[in-house]
């Protein structure tokens, strides 16, 4: 089985549509508790998500990333099928796609995502790290803000539009322009 989260409840089917690629997909994953992450609108500049021996990691790029994405959220969790889905299409080992209509076999009401992902924390299946002004951290979140911002090929101008960038990234990309 696989899952998908959406803030649409009641479907019967999945339908393709055109993501961060150029193809439409129905985009589902293995792990539960990562699908959930995915049930409110968030991007690669509010939370690092990875799913490491089945274990959903999340990590804040900014002080309070995970309460602004998803406290309060309420998301439908769809269990399909996955005979449709291929893996290795994506950047994401993680992520399994479909070009074809997907029937919904089950649906699960998520309430408030961030409680869920909480207890998820609690249980094992998720591990939550919060943002943290030690040098390991800003290390690997320099390192992937700036892998992130070449992959989608991120322009100054807009950078300089996105708040995060004034308020947290900008600082951290380039010490030496924030020093005053």
């Amino acid at each position: 089985m696989l899952y998908h989260a959406s803030s649409h409840f009641g479907l019967t089917a999945l339908a393709p549509h055109v993501s961060t690629g150029r193809t439409a997909y129905v985009y589902a994953i293995r792990d539960k508790t990562a699908a959930v992450c995915f049930g409110a609108p968030k991007d690669d500049f509010d939370l690092l998500m990875d799913v490491e021996d089945g274990i959903t990691v999340l990590c804040e790029c900014y002080p309070g990333a995970l309460e602004k994405v998803y406290a309060g959220k309420t998301c439908a969790l769809y269990t399909v099928d996955e005979r449709t889905f291929r893996g290795g299409c994506t950047g994401w080992d993680a992520e399994y796609v479909s070009e074809a209509e997907v029937p919904v076999l089950s649906e699960e009401i998520i309430p408030d995502i961030l409680a869920y992902l909480l207890q998820e924390a609690e249980r094992g299946s998720c591990i939550i790290r919060r943002y943290a002004e030690e040098e390991a951290y800003l290390s690997m979140l320099r390192d992937e803000l700036r892998e992130r911002i070449d992959a989608f090929g991120l322009t100054k101008a807009q950078m300089e539009r996105d708040c995060r960038f004034r308020l947290y990234f900008n600082k951290l990309l380039d010490p030496q322009d924030s020093a005053e």
